[in-house]
């Protein structure tokens, strides 16, 4: 098995370093609780250490050993030569939307969570939405942390400020704001031209010219009539990429960590991800609200376009009753606050206390409460590989059938 692929680091005491003696796991008496995840980045890793410490303070000696492999699809081999070898991890980090695809090929690969939603009294307590996220075979078999919302725009405050700009509202102030900042000598939009950033930018785009419930319907197979403005919102992105965004985004390994860092360092604007990106600029130096804002992206006020980190308890698991007790304190109102702080994300339950968020945290935290529209973002492979040719061709109607043979056999 793949094994040297890993990146073993503790989380299990203060620090996030890998220590030497921590790359094999000690001779203790409590069992040691493994972790398999691919958080490595600045605010990811940190948020998982908020959630160890945590949990350490409640179940004294506790040890969480991270198997950190840093890329997601390294992960998901790993994970699927350790399930067909009989040696699985306690607990698994995963997207909630992969969930459904990891049972298809594994049945029987993660234990039921059931009876822990019913004795935290979860059901009647977290947004529907997890529910649903959480849910395969109708059971639920992950538990949601959090809801990452993917349509938003940060923006550079100093940037802002020096040129007198408001954060766009619509999309056709965002491309307005193009051709200003670049005479000024400032890269309007920063990104990356990895096929699943892209595709994260181009759903915010779409959706601010198509409208959130058109937006909606058409990417749930409900309104094949919207499919014209599906194909404007194309060319409108495919400008935005041609045009106003940093010249490295398609450099070699120029990730969503770099085009934030671009923000970061004051070469752009703008730009348009998900909110683990306020996880990271949080963690190299810049306060919410004041180094940075981070609103809904143009036009998409009334839609939370999210995607959900969950976490699953695979049959077999040595640590069983570890990784209950990790689950339990993770989805309590201290875990979801010590976790999505740092995250950037938004908890999975209403009920946490709001002034324990900050400033940008609470306004998304908002928006997410009294959203018109939540779903799910929509994400398969063969999009990301559409936007990633769509950057280097401009073909938007080879783009759009893409998203066309999507929304006929993948919707819901």
């Amino acid at each position: 098995m793949a094994f040297a692929l890993w990146v073993g680091v503790s989380l299990g005491g203060a620090g996030c370093g890998p220590p030497a003696d921590d790359a094999t796991p000690r001779d203790d008496s409590t069992p040691l609780l493994e972790l398999l995840s691919w958080w490595r980045a600045p605010g990811e890793v940190e948020a998982l250490q908020a959630l160890t410490h945590l949990h350490s303070g409640l179940h004294p000696g506790a040890r969480t050993f991270n198997a950190s492999v840093g890329r997601a699809a390294a992960m998901q081999k790993i994970l699927a030569e350790r399930l067909m070898a009989g040696d699985p991890p306690d607990l698994l980090q995963v997207n909630a939307r992969e969930v459904r695809q990891l049972r298809q090929r594994f049945p029987a690969a993660l234990e039921s969570l059931d009876d822990l939603f019913d004795t935290m009294g979860l059901r009647s307590i977290v947004f529907p939405e997890a529910l649903k996220e959480g849910t395969s075979g109708g059971h639920l078999v992950a538990m949601p942390i959090n809801f990452h919302r993917e349509n938003n725009l940060f923006y550079n405050q100093a940037i802002f400020t020096a040129h007198h700009l408001t954060p766009p509202r619509t999309l056709a102030e965002l491309v307005g704001l193009c051709g200003p900042l670049k005479a000024a000598g400032v890269t309007p939009l920063a990104t990356s031209h990895q096929g699943w950033i892209l595709r994260i930018m181009f759903n915010a785009i779409a959706a601010g010219h198509m409208g959130g419930a058109a937006f909606r319907d058409y990417f749930t197979g409900k309104n094949a009539a919207a499919e014209p403005k599906l194909r404007e919102a194309l060319v409108i992105f495919s400008d935005l990429i041609h045009r106003c965004v940093n010249p490295d985004a398609g450099e070699p390994g120029f990730g969503w960590v770099n085009a934030a860092q671009t923000l970061f360092n004051g070469d752009a604007a703008m730009f348009i991800h998900g909110d683990w990106a306020k996880g990271y600029l949080t963690r190299i130096g810049w306060k919410p609200g004041i180094d940075f804002g981070v609103v809904a992206a143009p036009g998409t006020a009334d839609l939370f376009m999210y995607v959900a980190d969950a976490f699953a308890i695979p049959r077999g698991a040595k640590n069983r009753t570890g990784a209950r007790e990790f689950l339990t304190m993770a989805a309590s109102p201290a875990g979801q606050v010590a976790f999505n702080s740092i995250k950037g994300s938004s908890p999975v339950r209403p009920d946490v206390p709001m002034d324990a968020l900050d400033l940008v945290a609470r306004a998304t935290f908002a928006d997410l409460q009294h959203a018109q529209i939540r779903m799910a973002s929509p994400n398969i492979d063969a999009l990301d590989a559409a936007f990633a040719k769509l950057v280097a061709d401009h073909d938007t109607a080879a783009a759009a059938e893409v998203i066309a043979e999507y929304v006929r056999t993948r919707a819901p």
